[in-house]
């Protein structure tokens, strides 16, 4: 029984955890103007997703607009996403901390 019982405080702390970790993520956005096409943003997307601590990436390519997430607001690095998004080949700008969270942002530009 205390197996059980030392089971569950265990998981109900993991869970905790892992809820506390999504209130922590951050979402950004940055401006691609040159983005065209899917293509363009799969370019922008892969190399984002190399940026250190981001935790979510979307790009689209019809608002011109990349939003991604970190995973706690002091890993924010604005040189390094700007340096990501040349690395793909264009100029990032606009870049700013969303009021939204990324699962937010991400169903606002898929309406679009």
């Amino acid at each position: 029984m205390k197996a059980i019982t030392l089971l569950s405080l265990v998981l109900t702390s993991a869970l905790s955890l892992a809820s506390l970790r999504a209130d922590e993520a951050t979402s950004f956005q940055v401006k691609v103007p040159e983005m065209t096409c899917s293509n363009c943003a799969w370019s922008v997307t892969e190399e984002l997703k190399k940026v250190e601590h981001v935790t979510e990436v979307f790009v689209d390519p019809k608002t011109k607009v990349a939003i991604f997430s970190f995973d706690t607001a002091e890993a924010a690095n604005e040189k390094a996403v700007l340096a990501a998004v040349k690395q793909a080949g264009y100029q990032g700008s606009g870049y700013a901390k969303l009021k939204t969270t990324f699962a937010e942002a991400k169903a606002a530009l898929s309406k679009s």
